[in-house]
C-alpha cells in the first residue's frame, strides 16, 4: 500500500507501541503495551492478554520482536497464542520519492486445523489496519 508521508516518519513510527496501538484501536485491544511510550527493542518479548473489539477476552497473546532492521526497514514479530503456533509478521517501509513511501504488511500464519479461519480474520484485520495507516499517515506527512 503507498502511503502519503515520507519513508523515514512511517518507519519511526512502525518501530513504537503507540502506533500499533493507533492502528489496531477498536478491532484488537492489547493492554500490556498500552502505556508505553518507548520503541520497540529487538528481542523483547511482551506477554497478555488480547480483547477482540475491546472487549471479548480472546487469548494469552506473546509477541517477540524477532528483528528490527533499520538498513531494510523491516520489522518482524514472531507471535503466538490460543490457536495461533505461529504467527510471523514483516512490516516493511520503502521510500517512493520525498514524501511518499510503500508499506508492507507480509504475514505467515500457522493455526493448524484453524489455519484458514485465522487467515480469514487476519485478511480483514490487515485490511482494517491498513486503513488506519493511511490516517495516520496523513499525520505523519509534511505540512506545507
Amino acid at each position: 500500500m503507498d502511503l502519503d508521508a515520507p519513508a523515514e516518519s512511517v518507519w519511526q513510527a512502525v518501530r513504537t507501541p503507540k502506533a500499533f496501538l493507533t492502528v489496531t484501536r477498536g478491532v484488537l485491544r492489547f493492554p500490556a503495551v498500552a502505556h508505553r511510550t518507548d520503541e520497540w527493542r529487538e528481542g523483547e518479548q511482551v506477554v497478555g492478554l488480547t480483547w477482540l473489539f475491546g472487549v471479548l477476552p480472546f487469548n494469552r497473546h506473546h509477541l517477540t520482536v524477532a528483528r528490527i532492521d533499520h538498513e531494510r526497514m523491516t520489522l518482524t514479530s514472531d507471535e503466538h497464542g490460543g490457536l495461533i503456533r505461529s504467527w510471523v509478521h514483516d512490516i516493511v517501509v520503502e521510500p517512493d520519492g520525498a514524501d511518499r513511501c510503500r508499506y508492507t504488511d507480509r504475514v505467515v500464519i500457522d493455526a493448524g486445523w484453524a489455519t484458514l479461519p485465522v487467515t480469514a480474520y487476519a485478511w480483514a484485520f490487515y485490511r482494517f489496519r491498513q486503513c488506519r495507516w493511511q490516517q495516520l499517515a496523513r499525520e505523519l506527512a509534511p505540512t506545507s
